[in-house]
Formats: structure tokens, C-alpha cells, sequence
């Protein structure tokens, strides 16, 4: 607990061992900008207990009550990057996703009530990819991640990832949509930029508009309606004006491309979607007032270069109380948006 609040990470990164995708893959997998930034938290000194112990669950959890985090649903680091390597072949993608499931899960065995996961799939081959759900939910993972990128000649509304979020509906996962620039793809920002800064302003919030969009326009969230889908990692403050931007695009093109919709963009954001804040984010309580607290959930990020450590939580709830999120609201976006969306309830008991 932090200040008399329960915290639910619901987007921290676990950085995998060395080897676990196969010798040589992690070099080859980020297409890096000029300047990136690699030092996790900004400051190597602040994390040398997780350095010492190379980032093992034990460390994890030390690093967790530092910051007062009760529990953490984790998401890979190079795991972003290593199965949508362009080379990689349907096989070899599936190859790396199994690692890293089998992996994950016997990392989250350490503590089972504070550890928890996303798994990855082969989105290169998407009936691949839903015997891969099956096998993730085996294994006590929450969904899956997908990356928002514009991947092998498709958007994530298209019709070939029916397989895919059918199994998703099947087993009660989520899929969790999640931007981390450098993969080796088509990327926002990255086609007209050459540095960091502006590629990453673009990429993060960009990407999953248009991912948005695509799931939206595209009919997925109308073909699957039980689908639970959250958007990670991208800052919160874009989301009501691009629904409202959507919805009057819907009301617009209704009887042309839009009219296999039966819901504006809001409603099924409403029925079925969350984003995610982040510990700097100012805006946060407008956001809330424009769509729910049960909608919004909270994340630290941790350890990425960009990630506040050990502050992270204090950090949130100073911005929170400058943008007006208080009280039940805001315990809503810390705990419960969280483990309502997960279906935690029963495994933190």
C-alpha cells in the first residue's frame, strides 16, 4: 500500500535473461534510434539490487514494496520486439512465444497472489497464435500482447485475426495492445524522423489511435463483443477526443463504411476497452470525467529508461490531485479498474 491506497500495477516490464529467445536474438531485434535511452529508471544505482540479482522475481518483489505496489501484472521487454522480427518465420515466432510464456509463468510462481502476466502470440500467423492462447491460459496468464503496428500487411481490426480473439473470448483473456518503439516494422513517427525524441512522441499515442481505430472501424469489437482489449502505455488525455472523433466519423459514414456498426466508437470502448495512465499523467482526472474510473487503470512502466523508481506511486497521486482525482475515483484507478478488468478478484484473495 502507498498512503493508506491499494496499487495494482497494471503495466510493469520484467526484463528476460540473457539467452531465452535464442543466442544472438535480443541484438537483433530493435531497430534503435540515435540517443535512445537504455539506462533503466534513468539511473542504474537506484535498481543495483535488481542488477545484482539479475532481475529475478525476489528482486522484483523487493522493488514492488519499495514503491509500495501490492501487485503487478507483467509485460516482457525484448518480448516486444524478438517475435515480430521480420525474418522470423510462422515457426520461429511461435518458438520465441512459448519461451517466453513458459518462462513468464514460473517467474509469477514466486508469489502467485502479487505476480501476475501477459503472454505473447505469433501475430504473423493468427490461427498460430490462438493455439498459443489456449497454452497461455494453461498457464495462468491473463491475455496476450499485441503489438498496434501496422504488421505483415495488416491492422488489428482485420478479419484474419478472427481465430486469434475468438480464442481470447473462448478462454476470458485480454488483449493487451502495446506500442514499444524500435521494432523492426512500420511505426508511426518513424517514417518521417530520424531522432528519438520526435519518434517516440509519435509512436506510443499514435499507434494506438490508429489501432483504435482500426478495431473499431474494422468491425473486430463488433464481431467480437466479449472481447476485453486495453490500451497501454500511450498517456490517457487523447482518448476522449478521439472517440469523439471516431463517433462522429460513425455517424458520418453510417450508411457507407460504417454501417456494419451498431455502436459509436464510445459505446464500445464502454463495453469493452480500458486505457492506461501513466505516473506523470496531469491529465488524468479529465479523462476520468470524460469516461469512468472503471475504465482507467494505473501503470508504473517500471524499469524503463523513462520509468520515476522508487516514486513512481507518489508521483501519480501528485498528479492526480492536480487534476482533481480524488477519492473513490481514484482508489477506482489505482485497485479495482484493474482487478475488474484482469478478473483478478479470485487470485488475490
Amino acid at each position: 500500500m502507498r498512503h493508506g491506497h491499494r496499487i495494482l500495477d497494471a503495466d510493469a516490464h520484467v526484463v528476460e535473461p540473457a539467452g531465452l529467445f535464442g543466442p544472438g536474438m535480443p541484438a537483433a531485434a530493435i531497430d534503435m534510434a540515435p540517443n535512445t535511452p537504455m539506462i533503466p529508471c534513468g539511473d542504474a544505482t537506484r535498481i543495483a539490487d535488481l542488477l545484482e540479482h539479475g532481475f529475478d522475481a525476489p528482486s522484483y518483489l523487493r522493488a514492488m514494496d519499495a514503491q509500495g505496489i501490492d501487485a503487478v501484472v507483467l509485460y516482457p521487454s525484448m518480448g516486444l520486439f524478438v517475435p515480430f522480427l521480420p525474418e522470423l518465420d510462422a515457426a520461429g515466432s511461435a518458438r520465441a512465444c512459448r519461451a517466453y510464456n513458459e518462462w513468464i509463468a514460473s517467474y509469477c510462481a514466486t508469489d502467485r497472489a502479487r505476480l501476475f502476466a501477459v503472454g505473447l502470440v505469433p501475430l504473423c500467423d493468427p490461427m498460430l497464435a490462438a493455439r498459443e492462447v489456449a497454452h497461455a491460459a494453461s498457464l495462468g496468464l491473463l491475455g496476450v500482447l499485441a503489438r498496434p503496428n501496422h504488421l505483415y500487411g495488416r491492422n488489428l481490426g482485420d478479419r484474419a485475426y478472427d481465430p486469434l480473439y475468438d480464442a481470447l473470448e473462448e478462454r476470458g483473456l485480454v488483449l493487451a495492445v502495446h506500442e514499444g518503439l524500435g521494432v523492426r516494422a512500420p511505426t508511426i513517427g518513424a517514417d518521417r524522423f530520424g531522432g528519438f525524441t520526435l519518434r517516440h512522441l509519435c509512436s506510443h499515442p499514435m499507434e494506438q489511435m490508429a489501432a483504435f481505430a482500426s478495431l473499431v472501424v474494422d468491425g473486430a469489437l463488433e464481431r467480437h463483443a466479449t472481447l476485453r482489449v486495453a490500451l497501454l502505455e500511450s498517456g490517457t488525455a487523447w482518448l476522449p477526443y478521439w472517440l469523439v472523433r471516431l463517433d462522429q466519423h460513425r455517424d458520418w459514414m453510417r450508411d457507407s463504411e460504417c454501417r456494419h456498426l451498431t455502436l459509436s466508437a464510445s459505446e464500445y470502448f464502454a463495453r469493452q476497452c480500458v486505457i492506461c495512465s501513466d505516473p506523470e499523467d496531469r491529465l488524468v482526472g479529465w479523462t476520468v470525467s470524460r469516461i469512468g474510473a472503471e475504465r482507467v487503470l494505473w501503470a508504473s512502466d517500471f524499469p524503463h529508461p523513462d520509468a520515476e523508481f522508487p516514486g513512481a506511486v507518489d508521483e501519480f497521486l501528485e498528479a492526480a490531485a492536480e487534476s482533481g482525482l480524488a477519492g473513490e475515483d481514484l482508489a477506482t484507478v489505482l485497485w479495482d479498474a484493474s482487478v475488474e478488468f484482469y478478473r483478478l478478484g479470485p487470485r488475490l484473495s
